[in-house]
């Protein structure tokens, strides 16, 4: 089974062993990214849309939310919560997005960067779509040890998944052009970021 089927049989259950504390993790990676008022958000990953209502709060009633995965399933169940007309979904590979440059002032990847094929094109894609000054981040709220180890025990499409080490992370956020990179690696909350250069640039 390829990932994308993996993912579609699993979605139907996949938000019923979520631990409650995720949601409070979920919220400090929006706070991290720096997320505000009017943004405009790509969530890369999206799943079932467990970001999606961290991000309506922080980009309030004038931002934007377009909410990306490979997964039919997963987004099916995501457009079933019933979110805003601010929020959008759309079906597409991170490596070929069918998104303009410069679209974003904030790219999120959140629990998904271990299952993309090609991790180096997928970053530039990202990064491509990410407006100037803007921030790509990419997250795992339940850790780095924690998401390899239920990866490599689900097996099948997804065993040999991993989320980087943060040496790791920090040169795909450099190579993929990115500036002031870092990475919170915590026991159980991992987040790297890095700032796209380019004029009225945010500080991280």
């Amino acid at each position: 089974m390829d990932r994308r089927g993996f993912f579609d049989r699993h979605a139907p259950t996949w938000d019923d062993d979520r631990r409650a504390e995720v949601d409070t993790r979920l919220a400090r990676v929006v706070t991290l990214a720096q997320v505000r008022l009017g943004h405009a958000v790509l969530d890369v990953g999206t799943g079932t849309g467990v970001l999606v209502p961290h991000l309506l709060r922080a980009v309030g009633p004038t931002g934007r939310i377009v909410a990306v995965d490979l997964s039919p399933g997963m987004l099916e169940r995501a457009r079933g919560k019933g979110f805003p007309s601010s929020v959008s979904f759309l079906q597409a590979d991170v490596q070929r997005l069918p998104l303009p440059d410069a679209d974003f002032e904030r790219v999120i990847c959140n629990a998904a960067l271990p299952h993309f094929e090609d991790r180096a094109q997928s970053m530039r894609e990202m990064v491509r779509v990410l407006r100037p000054g803007g921030v790509l981040v990419i997250s795992h709220p339940i850790g780095r040890e924690a998401v390899n180890r239920l990866h490599c025990d689900a097996g099948g499409a997804v065993e040999e998944d991993r989320v980087p080490p943060p040496e790791a992370m920090t040169v795909l956020l450099r190579e993929a052009g990115l500036t002031q990179a870092s990475v919170v690696d915590e026991p159980e909350f991992f987040l790297a970021r890095g700032l796209k250069p380019g004029a009225c640039a945010d500080h991280l």
